[in-house]
């Protein structure tokens, strides 16, 4: 995915504030909307680009995001429960990976796990 930078296509500065926001989608929107321009492809495709870049921008949360975590911002919920995941096991002490309890590479990790399938199912 290729980073899109919403505040240049809005035509605004990163400390821009929510009217500034408003403001300035609202003016590029007119000039863009399809309806005013209905032979100019470019035209359509630049007003879709607006009204995505001011999706995200004019929403706190997704601004937020956005800011953080650049182009992958929509994955920042994902990225945000592992990192709380990975904190929470390391606190507790238990659970979680803690780097001894495998120390071979992942060959030997796929062996051990072939030897205890073949073993559950010899059982049976």
């Amino acid at each position: 995915m290729t980073y899109v930078d919403y505040y240049k296509i809005l035509e605004i500065d990163k400390a821009a504030t929510p009217k500034d926001i408003k403001s300035a989608y609202r003016r590029l929107a007119r000039k863009y909307h399809p309806d005013l321009n209905p032979k100019d492809k470019d035209a359509k495709k630049k007003f879709q680009e607006i009204n995505e870049a001011n999706e995200v921008l004019s929403d706190p949360e997704k601004r937020k995001k956005y800011d953080q975590y650049g182009k992958d911002w929509e994955q920042a919920e994902h990225f945000e429960s592992s990192r709380q995941q990975r904190e929470q096991s390391a606190g507790s002490g238990r659970g979680g990976y803690s780097g001894s309890q495998f120390d071979g590479d992942f060959s030997d990790f796929f062996l051990r796990c072939l030897v205890v399938l073949l073993m559950q199912v010899t059982d049976m």
